[in-house]
Parts: structure tokens; sequence; C-alpha cells
């Protein structure tokens, strides 16, 4: 109330001072969206890169126990997008101790378990429930891919033709992922150059 006795006007925020104010809050979040959405890659990264050093790791533990490789090739083979097969399935019901006929792992001992995926219609980070069942999806939706020494040379072919170590690798097993874009060169390219600088790789 005023000296007068007439009570005093409210304060509120204009139409302008409206509008200014979500014009703010707008700008900040395009500010933030694209440092969201680099906390996120990173964080599929870094997904991705525990993955294929678990992969390498269950497959080394697996020839370790039965003193072979967990598959009938008898010739380095590459298995997922690329390889043949083309999917993963083969290698990772005997390392997670679920094949139907226990044939390359009989004790049925689990050496990788990596989680379900959470929408089987759409997999990504970890294993097919109905879309892609049995096979070990990156956290993009790809599989994985696996190169295994199955002729026992103690080499595998390097599928980078620079900046990714030796060639051959002095390995018997590696693992890695086709990164955000999901897609690999038809031919072998460096690993920091076109599509394959995003890949994430086992060995470096």
């Amino acid at each position: 109330m005023d000296v007068r006795g007439n009570p005093k006007p409210q304060s509120a925020f204009t139409l302008i001072e409206l509008l200014v104010v979500i014009t703010i809050i707008a700008i900040l979040i395009a500010l933030l969206f694209p440092a969201f959405k680099g906390v996120q890659d990173q964080a599929k990264r870094t997904q991705a890169k525990n993955d294929v050093t678990q992969i390498v790791t269950a497959v080394n533990a697996f020839y370790t126990e039965y003193g072979k490789y967990p598959t009938a090739a008898t010739v380095e083979t590459t298995l997922g997008p690329g390889g043949s097969p083309t999917t993963n399935q083969t290698l990772f019901d005997p390392l997670r101790g679920v094949e139907a006929i226990p044939t390359l792992n009989p004790r049925q001992i689990v050496f990788i378990s990596p989680p379900d995926v959470k929408d089987s219609a759409s997999p990504r980070s970890g294993i097919g429930t109905t879309t892609g069942t049995g096979q070990f999806f990156d956290p993009w939706g790809q599989n994985y891919v696996v190169r295994i020494d199955a002729d026992y040379n103690n080499q595998v072919a390097n599928p980078y033709s620079q900046d990714a170590g030796a060639a051959p690798l002095q390995l018997g097993v590696i693992a890695w992922s086709f990164g955000k874009d999901g897609s690999s060169s038809a031919t072998p390219s460096g690993k920091n150059t076109g599509t394959a600088d995003d890949d994430v790789i086992s060995w470096q």
C-alpha cells in the first residue's frame, strides 16, 4: 500500500522480457547440445574399447583352457562385417557357453558374459535376443569384427595399411568396431583416414 492506501502495482514479466528469456535459453541449449553429443560419443567409444579388449581376453582364455581357438576353421578367419561368416554368433555361442551342441566348448565354460541388448528390435551394446540373436553388437548397432589365427602361425593380417601397427600383427586374435559411421573402406586404408578414423581397435 502507498501512503494514500492504494495497493502497490504487482510487478510481472512483460511479453518482451519473456521472449528474451526464452531466446537466451534456446541459445544455451544450442551451445550445449554439441558438447552433450560429444560426451555421448566418447562414452560409446569407451564402451567399444572395453568390449574389444574383453573379446580378445576371452578368446585367449579359451585358447589357454582348450589349447585351440573357438573356431572350427583351419585358416585365419574373420567373423563379423566383411568376414566369413558376416556375423559373429558362431564365435560368441562357444565363448558364452551356450552352444546348442557343445562341440567347441564341451565343458560349457563361460569366457565372456556381455549383457543382452536393451532393445531387441534395434540391438546395440550387447547380445542380440530377437534381431541378430546371439550376435555381439557394438554401441552403434554393428557386429564386432574378430580375426583369429586359426592356422596357428602366430600372426594375423592387419586390416589397416598404416597407423595401426605392424603388418601382419604378431597376435593370435584381434577385434574391432567400425565405429559411429558403421563403415569401412572397400580396400585397406590408414587407420586415421577416411571412414576408418572412428574405428575402435583392440591392439592399440
